[in-house]
Order: C-alpha cells, then sequence, then structure tokens
C-alpha cells in the first residue's frame, strides 16, 4: 500500500539525475531543532558516505537539495526546500516525523535500518528476560549483605515469551530468544506462521498473549492502532508473576494503568526503557516503585558509521529508482 494519494515514492527514471550537481558530491541537508546533525555526524558521512555531503540549512542550495537528514525538524524546514524528495530519518520510529504539520505529501520517508540496532535491542530484551526468569536482579541485594543465598529459578523451556511487534526488532528478539530454549509466540497486524513462530493478531490474539506469556515485551511501532495499547484491559489478562517489557514507543504505555496493575500484583514486574515524557521527570513515581526498572531508552542506538551507511544506501536506492530498505508506508505509519 502506497502513501495518501495513490503515490507508491519511488522515482522513475532517475538516471543521469545526480549528474546535475556536477562532479562533486550530493547535498543532504540536515533538519533539526534539536541537533546539529552536521556536527554529529560530519566525520562518520565523510568516512562511509563519500558521495554525500551534509549540509546545514544555510548551507545547502535550496532550490535543487532532494535530500534530507531529519531529526525534530522546525514547523517551515521542509518548506524552506520545495525540490525535497526524500526525508532520511535518524531514528528507526518515525511517528513523530509523519505527524510534522509541514510535511509535504509528496515527501518519501525512510527510517533508519541498522541490523547492529536490531541485535543490540535483542540483546537487551534477553537481557531483561533472563534476568527475570532467573531472578538474576536479586543477587546485588544480597551481595552488599555478604548473603550466600540461591533463588529457585524457571527453566527456559517454562518461561513462554510473547513479542507485539514482528518487525526487524522483533525478529531479532524472537531469533534470540528461541536460541535460548525460550518458547515464543508473536503478535502483529497479521496472523500467520513464520519461521517457526505462531503470529496473531487482533483483540483476541493479543488477551492470548498477555494470559500465556511469563514475559510480555513490547517493539511495536507507534500508530493511531497501538497507542495507548498497553493498558488496564492488557495488564488484567497478564500472568501474576510475568513481566513487562516496554522497549517500542514511549505512547504504547499508560503509565498510570501500569503502576495500578503493578500495585495490585498483575504484572509482577516491569522493566521500562521508553516513556510519555523523556528524560523521565526527577519526581516521577516510576523511578521509585519497587516494581519498576527504569533505563534511560538505551536499549539499542545506531552508531554513526551504520547511520551513514544506512541513509547512503537509501540515498543510492533512490537514485537508481529503486525502493530503497526502510522506506515508509505513510498510510501505515511504519
Amino acid at each position: 500500500m502506497g502513501p495518501p494519494g495513490g503515490l507508491d515514492h519511488r522515482p522513475a527514471g532517475r538516471a543521469g539525475r545526480a549528474d546535475r550537481q556536477g562532479e562533486g558530491a550530493m547535498q543532504v541537508v540536515c533538519l533539526s531543532e534539536r541537533f546539529d546533525l552536521k556536527a554529529l555526524f560530519g566525520a562518520a558521512f565523510a568516512g562511509h558516505a563519500p558521495g554525500l555531503e551534509l549540509c546545514r540549512p544555510e548551507e545547502a542550495d535550496a532550490a535543487a537539495v532532494r535530500h534530507a537528514f531529519v531529526y525534530d525538524p522546525g514547523p517551515q524546514d521542509f518548506a524552506r526546500f520545495p525540490a525535497l524528495e526524500l526525508a532520511c530519518s535518524w531514528g528507526a520510529g518515525v511517528d513523530a516525523l509523519l505527524l510534522h504539520p509541514g510535511l509535504p505529501d509528496r515527501l518519501a520517508v525512510k527510517r533508519m535500518t541498522d541490523p547492529e540496532q536490531a541485535r543490540q535491542m535483542a540483546g537487551f530484551a534477553v537481557y531483561n528476560v533472563v534476568g527475570w526468569s532467573r531472578r538474576l536482579w536479586d543477587y546485588p541485594a544480597r551481595q552488599s549483605a555478604a548473603r550466600w543465598e540461591e533463588t529457585p529459578t524457571v527453566a527456559p523451556s517454562d518461561f513462554p515469551v510473547g513479542i507485539l511487534g514482528m518487525g526487524n526488532m522483533g525478529r531479532a528478539c524472537a531469533a534470540a530468544l528461541r536460541g535460548l530454549g525460550y518458547p515464543v509466540m508473536g503478535w502483529a497486524g497479521r496472523a500467520r506462521r513464520e519461521g517457526g513462530i505462531e503470529i496473531v493478531s487482533g483483540d483476541g490474539g493479543l488477551a492470548y498473549v498477555a494470559q500465556t506469556s511469563a514475559a510480555v515485551i513490547c517493539v511495536l511501532p507507534l500508530t493511531a492502532a497501538t497507542r495507548g495499547l498497553l493498558n488496564a484491559a492488557v495488564f488484567a489478562d497478564m500472568r501474576s508473576d510475568a513481566i513487562l517489557i516496554q522497549l517500542g514507543r514511549g505512547a504504547h504505555l499508560n503509565e498510570p494503568d501500569l503502576i495500578a496493575a503493578l500495585d495490585a500484583g498483575r504484572p509482577a514486574m516491569a522493566a521500562l526503557d521508553v516513556f510519555q515524557t523523556e528524560p523521565l521527570p526527577p519526581d516521577d513515581p516510576l523511578w521509585r516503585h519497587p516494581r519498576v526498572r527504569v533505563t534511560p531508552h538505551i536499549a539499542s542506538a545506531a552508531s554513526p558509521e551504520n547511520v551513514a551507511r544506512s541513509i547512503a544506501a537509501g540515498i543510492a536506492a533512490w537514485e537508481r529508482g529503486e525502493r530503497p530498505e526502510g522506506l515508509v508506508d505513510r498510510a501505515q505509519g511504519y
């Protein structure tokens, strides 16, 4: 399915287009209110994407530049560059970008794709699943008390894991966990069987995953359908010994509902890496809740070198008239 208006946001007849800018590198304008993207990524692009020249807005040829590197762009940024065709996001999540009031309908959007980032996410999911299933988090306090005491654990084969979202991140998490012997089930927009994993869908499928999983991992994209998905109804279905591992987007989670559910004993624990407000305010009750583990949005991060490679590959594909990896279906939101 293509973006609104039936456009598929792929170039046609692009051969030779890059030559119009001459023999030099192709300009890529950096659009961000929060960061100087050129300062952060200039060296990586010089080393790994030498055919591209990162430019600040005032340095770019406003009438000719066709590609942008974006993260939290300003309200008028897109209007300043009418020839833009492809916006490459620094982040894997593009929900905020797609809601930008100045984002033109004609503009294609590419999200960050990085196999290393998916492996990092999988490692972080494994860390939390193993930490909870083997009760490894009990031991720092015992070490401080010089107390030699073992906690009974659960074998991986008896610890089913449900993964909400079976895209690149979800598949990487599933592969890593299955490799350690954990049974895995997925939940996504379309029911299917993929790589030996049963993937269910719909409200009934979500309830089933919540009811049967000892760990529920969220790595969903944020869309209108998934906003607020982790709420009181889901928590009421979860097992009393289960852990919620929230690695998706902050707006997936109804935080007051979670606190109430934890206080009621279902689920037993939550490991949260993303939040409605970031940084998490110092007075937020999640910091001090005894059944919550907080990490500051560090489950995965693309290196500057891999960001440069991903954007260079996407722009090269676009220039050849091909569909770049990570091209966003704006109708679906990811």
